[in-house]
């Protein structure tokens, strides 16, 4: 198991750094979308490089994960 850290920030901080997490799971499952489809529900999107729908699926349920863990800790 990696090592465990513990940071004290301000809830305006947290927040932001939530927002920017939802950004990087809305990329990959816009990626994972696009390789699945050929495209994506937002043309404005970015699309990451990576070898299948299923990598980027994973990507972006890591990115799910480590935002549970910070809700859970608010």
């Amino acid at each position: 198991m990696d090592k465990e850290i513990t940071l004290k920030l301000p809830d305006n901080m947290v927040g932001q750094i939530l927002d920017g997490l939802r950004e990087r799971t809305k990329v990959w499952r816009d990626t994972e979308q696009y390789i699945e489809e050929g495209y994506t529900n937002d043309e404005s999107c970015f699309i990451e490089e990576c070898s299948s729908a299923h990598e980027a699926r994973s990507i972006a349920e890591y990115y799910e994960e480590i935002i549970g863990c910070i809700k859970k800790q608010l």
